[in-house]
C-alpha cells in the first residue's frame, strides 16, 4: 500500500493533521492517502489513523470500508 509523501493540502480526516508527525521529516506535509468507503466516499487518511482503523476492523471482523462509513458518520453527527 502506498501513501502520498509531500502532497500540497494534505489533511487526516480522522486525525486532522497536517504536518508529519516523525521528528526527522517535520517540515513535509502528512503522508495520505485515499480510500473509498462502502457508501463510494472518498476518505484521507494517514498511517497511523489507517493503522488504527484497520486493527479495529480485523479485531471487529467488520469490512475495513464499512469501518470508514460509520466513523464519517459519527463525525458528521458531533460536528466535527
Amino acid at each position: 500500500m502506498t501513501f502520498k509523501y509531500n502532497k500540497i493540502n494534505a489533511k487526516c480526516m480522522w486525525c486532522k493533521r497536517t504536518q508529519n508527525p516523525h521528528p526527522d521529516f517535520l517540515k513535509e506535509t502528512i503522508p495520505t492517502k485515499i480510500f473509498e468507503s462502502k457508501k463510494g466516499r472518498m476518505v484521507e487518511l494517514c498511517f497511523s489513523c489507517f493503522e488504527q482503523e484497520k486493527a479495529f476492523a480485523e479485531k471487529q471482523k467488520i469490512d475495513f470500508k464499512i469501518i470508514l462509513d460509520t466513523k464519517l458518520e459519527v463525525l458528521k453527527l458531533l460536528k466535527l
